[in-house]
């Protein structure tokens, strides 16, 4: 696994830490240049702690990440950015993955990480079951700090990932427990690359 010896703007964690009902939350995102410019319309967007390429040109970054990421490296991205909320010096209670064409409210996120705070789910999701182990599918997902500390435990122990860093993820936690995972709602909750009501219609090539 390839390590991080030097980063810039792990303070900005702390940033993140939004109290919602005495809850602490971690936004984050994967960013890169093909992300769209206007993120930051919405609101859940600028809220997220984004993760870029060294060389990014993209604008709104918080973190650089060492090196720079091609599509098929998108699992060695997911497992540096997870090494920095791994040494990070305060965790927040939840941690929360969004895809950079994630559609959702704050307030929606919000209801759902209450949500989740009275049940025993520790990842929330749309669950996929097509692997020796459940996995989060990557438009959004949530997981508890007891999740992340689990993925931190397993890191050095990873040898080879995919090329889906949603299904890495799944293989760092490498569990068919159905006590740990729960269904979000998909796509009652959130929407992935399209959205239209009465009078909004929000859509991502």
């Amino acid at each position: 696994m390839h390590v991080l010896s030097k980063v810039k703007g792990l303070s900005k964690l702390e940033a993140t830490y939004i109290p919602r009902d005495d809850i602490t939350t971690t936004v984050y995102m994967l960013y890169s240049d093909i992300s769209s410019p206007l993120y930051d319309l919405f609101t859940l967007h600028k809220r997220a702690t984004k993760y870029c390429d060294v060389d990014t040109t993209a604008e709104g970054c918080d973190i650089r990440l060492p090196r720079s990421y091609t599509y098929d490296e998108l699992s060695l991205k997911m497992l540096d950015s997870l090494d920095i909320m791994c040494r990070a010096p305060h965790k927040t209670d939840y941690y929360v993955k969004i895809d950079d064409d994630l559609i959702m409210s704050e307030s929606m996120l919000d209801r759902m990480i209450r949500k989740m705070a009275t049940t025993g789910c520790q990842v929330t999701g749309s669950i996929a079951l097509d692997y020796a182990f459940y996995w989060p599918e990557g438009q959004m997902y949530i997981f508890t700090r007891s999740i992340l500390e689990t993925a931190c435990k397993n890191m050095p122990y990873i040898t080879d990932v995919y090329p889906n860093e949603d299904i890495t993820f799944g293989l760092l936690l490498n569990s068919t427990d159905p006590g740990m995972f729960c269904s979000n709602g998909w796509p009652r909750n959130h929407w992935h690359k399209h959205y239209s009501d009465r009078r909004v219609e929000i859509n991502y090539k």
